[in-house]
């Protein structure tokens, strides 16, 4: 018999999109499974509108929050309530593929055999509401990836299918992080069991008007910051001073496009201190000193720069470092 798989989606005011994800789930050739709907304290008709689906197939769970915890608070609530022994994710804006289980699971069960992944993920699509055309995400690396989790984003949430002993062996989603949880997530289940992937897109991720912390700068820049100081002596344990410079340099950018110039300069002098030989952190330490506008130029000479050195053995070189 094939393992049940438990479904968590986490959902807040999403009235209007939350039947989109439910039904992606259910709508599943691997049918094994049940869906646990986490209702963050909405407002609006979510409540209501899962019930109506709930309704229709009883594989449909409803939970609330009484007050709004967040998402990674209303995902812990998922898996503590999940009857399945390998727990998936779905954001409430977003949905699945038809096969997407099935794919994902044929790599945990061999002729009805449990096999080593402790987490297996796959590729999604950029799905632009807008009309633009959708752009892939696809996944790269597999194995013990603990290393590469510690060095760069892993995998979107919507793509996981995790073993429920290893989540809780991990520690669950960190509420205190407030943004990139699955990167932080990622990071500790690597350190514990081997990952996979399905090399194709087999979610999409709807870019829309509505609200997400993606469209929240100021919340990205602090959830990355968020990430590597929670793993700040694993980084360079594992991977040395550089790497985390260069986070720090990365988080610095995320606090520009936020328009919160001050942490930005905290970023980079983080980023020159961990590693004082580094041209660009020094670069942009000094140039952040400049002002908004000074800096802003310089960034728009960078890329005027680039652009025409670009395809030249210099220009290569020069986009190197």
């Amino acid at each position: 018999m094939l393992p049940l798989v438990s479904v968590v989606i986490p959902t807040y005011n999403r009235a209007h999109l939350v039947e989109r994800a439910v039904r992606s789930v259910l709508s599943q050739s691997f049918s094994n499974l049940e869906v646990i709907v986490v209702d963050d304290a909405s407002t609006d008709g979510t409540r209501e509108q899962v019930f109506a689906l709930k309704q229709a197939d009883p594989r449909l769970l409803y939970l609330r929050h009484e007050t709004n915890r967040g998402a990674q608070a209303a995902r812990n609530t998922g898996i503590r309530a999940a009857n399945g022994n390998y727990i998936a994710f779905l954001d409430s804006d977003n949905e699945w593929l038809p096969s997407k289980l099935e794919r994902q699971m044929s790599l945990f069960i061999n002729n009805g055999r449990e096999i080593k992944p402790g987490v297996v993920y796959a590729g999604f699509k950029w799905q632009y509401d807008d009309g633009r055309p959708s752009t892939e995400q696809t996944p790269r690396f597999k194995g013990y990836i603990y290393k590469e989790a510690l060095r760069e984003w892993i995998a979107d949430t919507s793509t996981l299918v995790v073993r429920k002993d290893l989540l809780y062996k991990a520690g669950l989603f960190d509420e205190r992080v407030r943004a990139y949880q699955e990167w932080d997530l990622c990071i500790r289940l690597a350190r514990h069991a081997e990952f996979d992937y399905i090399p194709e897109p087999l979610s999409i991720y709807h870019i829309h008007s509505g609200p997400t912390i993606s469209k929240d700068l100021m919340r990205s820049a602090r959830g990355y910051l968020d990430v590597i100081t929670l793993h700040r002596d694993e980084i360079i344990a594992e991977l040395g001073r550089k790497v985390l410079s260069n986070h720090f340099l990365i988080v610095g950018h995320s606090f520009i496009q936020a328009l919160d110039f001050e942490s930005a300069k905290f970023s980079f002098w983080n980023a020159v201190k961990l590693w004082p030989i580094g041209f660009k952190a020094i670069i942009y330490w000094i140039a952040i000193h400049l002002g908004k506008n000074k800096y802003q130029q310089l960034v728009c000479l960078k890329r005027q720069l680039k652009s025409r050195i670009r395809g030249s053995w210099f220009g290569v070189k020069y986009l190197i470092i």
